[in-house]
């Protein structure tokens, strides 16, 4: 399901799939449209895809038949995205040392070095985490 709506701060897209990896496509996809309308290079719609299909993935890996929930906040130079599910376990680094091979903290240092903001936080048993990716203007 595909919901739209102008609020005060921005336009915001929402976006819900079920946590299956045929439909991270379709979050690719709607991701990479969205960021070319803001004005986003294709360097940056890349580094958005691969952060929000890792977002995914992390969700799926989890094995819980549920939904997934994405908030695409537009704001004039920022793209804010928020990626929901209720079971899913985002792990935050905060100068924590993880093993490498932990494919969630793997996921979550990926995210953070394509995206210029990363959080991840908990509210009522909904784990969200948030991505924000600024626009880079030439002068």
């Amino acid at each position: 399901m595909v919901e739209a709506a102008n609020q005060n701060k921005g336009d915001i897209i929402k976006l819900t799939i079920p946590a299956m990896a045929e439909y991270v496509s379709v979050v690719r996809l709607t991701s990479s449209a969205i960021a070319s309308r803001i004005g986003f290079d294709i360097e940056e719609i890349e580094d958005i895809k691969v952060a929000i299909a890792e977002a995914c993935t992390m969700i799926i890996k989890n094995g819980e038949k549920q939904n997934i929930d994405i908030n695409f906040e537009i704001l004039a130079d920022i793209l804010n995205i928020s990626v929901q599910a209720k079971y899913f376990v985002c792990q935050e680094r905060d100068n924590k040392v993880f093993d490498v091979y932990d494919n969630k903290s793997l996921s979550i240092l990926i995210i953070e070095s394509l995206m210029d903001k990363v959080e991840c936080e908990s509210c009522d048993g909904i784990v969200c985490l948030k991505m924000m990716k600024k626009l880079r203007v030439d002068v």
